[in-house]
């Protein structure tokens, strides 16, 4: 008997993907099936690394944004990229910055509702601190708010310390 060879859904994916955790088809299980972390960028970039499938051998770098819309962003990296991330640490910038692997949930329709906005106190302080001129309304299309509720989630944030938001920590 020879061993069964899990099949990759790395054929199916363009070279950007939106996979959903918890997706109702089982597309995450599906995909996360054969890929295999290389690589955590680690430190501020906590959200990122690189992966290799171990069926057909493809690599992607992946941003596991489970804060505000509970997606994986995976982009397709070429031998050159992998190159670089593994022995330069120069990493794609498509995933660096927080905010922007945020604005991908809305720029592809893929985001969450959250029934306690003030769950969300801590993620705002961090990108009002990564970019201090950030505004509202930016902030309410990230979070999926109303301009209201961002400001209020702003202010709350401006007020509290990291170790009030954070009593746990």
């Amino acid at each position: 008997m020879g061993s069964k060879v899990t099949p990759c859904e790395c054929a199916t994916l363009g070279d950007f993907a939106v996979v959903r955790m918890g997706d109702p088809e089982g597309l995450d299980e599906r995909v996360f099936a054969t890929l295999q972390q290389v690589i955590n960028h680690g430190g501020t970039q906590w959200w990122l690394y690189a992966s290799a499938c171990s069926a057909c051998g493809q690599n992607w770098m992946i941003a596991q944004e489970e804060r505000i819309h509970d997606n994986y962003y995976l982009k397709r990296l070429t031998p050159e990229e992998r190159s670089a991330i593994l022995e330069q640490g120069s990493w794609p910038a498509d995933f660096l910055q927080f905010e922007d692997v945020i604005r991908l949930g809305p720029a592809h329709k893929q985001v969450c509702r959250f029934f306690d906005t003030d769950d969300l106190t801590c993620t705002v302080k961090e990108l009002i601190e990564a970019r201090e001129n950030i505004s509202a309304s930016e902030l309410a299309y990230l979070l999926c708010l109303s301009e209201s509720e961002a400001r209020r989630l702003m202010d709350r944030a401006g007020k509290m310390s990291w170790a009030q938001l954070r009593p746990f920590a």
